[in-house]
């Protein structure tokens, strides 16, 4: 069958590298100089067109259906709130949904992932070899070059990302990165004259983005890999014995009981804390609740991380199916039921958190963190009771993982925080430091008149001592930073290419101007 499966998937017919080359060219054309707008419609248009006319849609297929919903459900939302999460999982969305066409039996979006990694050096070895008809691509030479490609892309990919989130955080890391550029540009002018160095770097970046959507190589080892990997675990027998009276079963059940009896005993005294102090006791002091909320996520996170580790070695063989097991299952389901309590407790404490500090984006995101936790601990219960496998366990929580972030997509995130935190400043610390660096988008919501950030200010100084500290931004000097915001941004989007346009800043620009 796999074999078959392997043959059917290299019948399909490949893409033309004319194709691949008017993809390159649209590319530049859409987004050299123009930001994100009607352009990434096309975009995705061209590419989901050529995937289902080359490779073949399967409507049976749920990654084909899942991936696909995503691009959608990504593209519009990018396109109407105009968000870089939306944008940057749209991206996410159609490299998953390339890779899922290779081998339409893969069952885990983990493994897609793994596969759309390998493809980095594996397309561009495919476009080399066709392009200057290399017949031997399944040569070592060719091998060697794809597994070159691949392992120095894929750092330099990882590096460019880096460098631009350190040079969205730090200003003085953005002047030294700009400066750098800038030099090299300056010395290539020099060297070669006057050419349109980013219009290159544009279609150069759309070429790769096009060979690596449209020309993957599927790898039929991880498919093979894939193929032996279940959901339902299975009884093997075991030649090995712990020296002793006691089988090495009972031994590693022994040990599994000792171990989960006093890590729920631990768990509860921590559970019972929460709930005294967290749930129903909390008072807030005036204090910074930063560290109250990152104490209870981090103890979360390696919580389950040991959870599911602990888990994962007791019940990976012959435990699951022992009659003497019971017992030890019930205090593992235990042990996840705490863990849940432990992930209301963490909610709880960013309720508090926001309820005194407003929301900002790592507090929506926490929510979202949780989320992805309550479907981690409830596929552990499954994977005891089936009993299941580790497969198992990432195969639907890479799958939840996405999904929950493609859910994170569909609010219109800083338009909603804006218009929150004004709505519960007098109650709540109104950041105005965090508030200004919102998107152009949420500009309609941040513009107050001076009487209201007066009354603003004169509650926050009542309310929250720390609010004179010199750190935080004043309201006669968060007023004229969105003036001046305001005043560039509706210039810049009078300026805009059409393939720019959106409609989240276009409202915006609407209630700016009343145009």
């Amino acid at each position: 069958m796999i074999l078959y499966s392997l043959k059917k998937g290299k019948m399909k017919k490949n893409t033309p590298l004319w194709i691949v080359w008017i993809g390159a060219i649209l590319f530049t054309i859409l987004f050299h100089n123009k930001t994100t707008g009607i352009n990434l419609i096309i975009f995705n248009a061209f590419v989901v067109g050529c995937l289902i006319m080359f490779k073949g849609f399967n409507k049976q297929n749920m990654h084909h259906i899942v991936l696909l919903s995503g691009v959608i459900i990504t593209l519009l939302t990018g396109f109407f709130f105009h968000s870089p999460l939306a944008i940057t999982m749209n991206y996410i969305s159609l490299i998953l949904f390339s890779a899922a066409f290779l081998f339409p039996q893969i069952r885990g979006v983990h493994t897609l992932t793994g596969i759309s990694f390998l493809n980095i050096g594996f397309s561009i070895a495919e476009f080399f070899s066709r392009t200057f008809n290399i017949k031997t691509y399944k040569s070592k030479a060719m091998k060697k070059m794809a597994t070159w490609l691949t392992i120095t892309i894929i750092p330099l990919a990882i590096i460019i990302v880096f460098i631009v989130l350190y040079s969205n955080a730090n200003p003085w890391f953005n002047t030294l990165v700009t400066n750098t550029f800038e030099a090299i540009n300056t010395m290539l002018i020099t060297i070669f004259g006057e050419i349109h160095w980013s219009f290159i770097w544009t279609l150069t970046l759309g070429l790769f983005f096009v060979i690596w959507l449209l020309l993957g190589k599927a790898h039929s080892g991880v498919v093979k890999a894939e193929s032996t990997k279940s959901d339902e675990l299975k009884r093997k027998k075991s030649k090995f014995r712990y020296r002793g009276k006691m089988t090495g079963l009972k031994t590693e059940y022994r040990s599994a009981m000792i171990l989960l009896v006093a890590m729920n005993v631990i768990l509860l005294i921590v559970n019972f804390l929460d709930i005294k102090n967290v749930w129903f006791g909390f008072e807030w002091q005036g204090d910074y609740l930063k560290q109250f909320v990152h104490e209870g996520t981090w103890l979360l996170i390696i919580s389950i991380l040991l959870s599911i580790g602990i888990i994962l070695f007791y019940f990976r063989k012959n435990l699951n199916f022992a009659s003497f097991s019971k017992p030890l299952k019930v205090l593992a389901y235990a042990w996840m039921t705490q863990n849940f309590i432990l992930a209301l407790s963490v909610a709880v404490r960013n309720l508090h958190y926001i309820s005194y500090f407003n929301l900002a984006y790592k507090r929506i995101a926490v929510f979202f963190f949780l989320m992805a936790v309550v479907v981690g601990l409830i596929t552990v219960i499954i994977k005891i009771r089936k009993p299941g496998t580790a497969f198992f366990l990432l195969r639907t929580n890479s799958l939840a993982v996405y999904i929950i972030l493609v859910g994170m997509c569909l609010v219109n995130w800083d338009v909603f925080i804006a218009k929150y935190n004004f709505r519960h400043a007098d109650t709540a610390f109104l950041h105005l430091n965090f508030m200004q660096n919102l998107d152009n988008r949420a500009l309609p919501w941040l513009i107050r008149d001076s009487s209201e950030l007066a009354s603003i200010k004169q509650t926050q100084y009542k309310t929250f001592d720390f609010a004179r500290d010199d750190i935080y931004m004043t309201p006669e000097a968060y007023q004229a930073r969105i003036k001046w915001k305001r005043d560039e941004f509706i210039s810049t989007w009078e300026e805009k290419h059409w393939l720019s346009w959106n409609p989240a800043e276009h409202r915006a620009y609407q209630l700016l101007t009343g145009k």
